[in-house]
């Protein structure tokens, strides 16, 4: 039969041994390295310039090309004033969509993405593009993106098309461009042929209502050729309709 001092002892021993489990959970845990809330900061681009240097571009803009766009246009439609455009913008949420949506598409193609370009661009002086579409900003300045991908070493602008079973494969836009041109060559017309065609400096560009270039597309991974699925829907990659911003009477750009 145990004693009461043996019984102590036991009791002691073990909250001893509690006690040290605890204080080395203690230790352990204030060895821990601190955990950040928040994501770490990557190392920003080269190609970030300072607050200074666009100061001076949004400058040199305001006066050497805002005038001109201004006369030119208020010579076209003497009947009100033209404010050029200044600047457009994405929700940053748009943005966001956009590269995800681009980068499913070419996933889907099976091509990387090398770039993302800028097309700087000009509504038309009309309330609708040729395809009946609203002209949103009539006259006013504007710009498209479109992503590019390596084809031989060069960069190249694409968008995407389906394929019977769900993927895709690329279209290159020069390749769709002169593919309109030459069916506009070979129909000899819009009156005749039901063509829709639109100003161009190198032409007309033609769209066929309801019909889809036949070309021949070089895989930019492989460099095999590879022929057009026939019957897939053409998938645009090209971003657009921007919340264009004429100056106000008062101005309020972010550089005013």
């Amino acid at each position: 039969m145990e004693t009461n001092s043996l019984k102590i002892m036991k009791t002691l021993s073990k909250l001893n041994a509690c006690l040290l489990g605890l204080l080395t959970l203690v230790l352990l845990t204030a060895c821990e390295e601190p955990q950040d809330p928040q994501p770490p900061n990557t190392d920003p681009p080269e190609q970030i310039i300072s607050v200074g240097q666009a100061k001076e571009m949004f400058d040199s803009y305001s006066d050497r090309r805002v005038p001109i766009i201004k006369r030119f246009e208020e010579m076209e439609d003497t009947t009100q004033a033209f404010n050029p455009t200044r600047f457009g913008e994405y929700d940053y949420q748009t943005v966001k969509q956009y590269m995800d949506f681009i980068e499913s598409e070419a996933a889907l193609a099976d091509v990387e993405i090398g770039g993302l370009r800028f097309y700087l661009t000009n509504y038309p002086a009309s309330s609708t593009f040729s395809d009946g579409t609203e002209v949103q900003y009539p006259r006013q300045n504007s710009f498209v993106l479109v992503p590019t991908t390596a084809v031989n070493g060069v960069q190249k602008g694409f968008i995407t098309r389906t394929t019977p079973d769900g993927g895709r494969t690329i279209v290159l836009i020069e390749d769709l461009v002169q593919e309109q041109q030459q069916n506009f060559r070979q129909q000899n017309g819009a009156k005749d042929t039901g063509l829709n065609t639109k100003g161009s400096d190198k032409g007309q560009l033609v769209t066929i209502v309801g019909a889809k270039p036949r070309l021949l597309f070089i895989n930019p991974l492989s460099g095999a050729p590879a022929v057009m699925q026939e019957g897939g829907d053409d998938v645009s990659l090209l971003l657009n309709e921007s919340n264009l911003r004429p100056p106000p009477p008062n101005p309020d750009t972010d550089f005013d």
